[in-house]
């Protein structure tokens, strides 16, 4: 629900795609794919946890 008719997007799905494809990008690179897609997922929701309530707080 946009306020104030700005075109602002969040898009917290996408970051936790995005968090998963590199995260078991980087663990692979380490030998550990499954830690480093648990890794990126985990960061990427923090963020878009961050990116839900900046937007709730609007």
């Amino acid at each position: 629900m946009q306020r104030d008719g700005s075109n602002a997007l969040f898009a917290g799905g996408l970051l936790l795609f995005v968090g998963f494809i590199v995260g078991s990008a980087v663990g692979i690179a380490k030998d550990e794919p499954s830690l480093g897609a648990m890794i990126g997922v985990g960061a990427a929701a923090v963020v878009a946890a961050l990116l839900f309530l900046r937007a709730r707080t609007r």
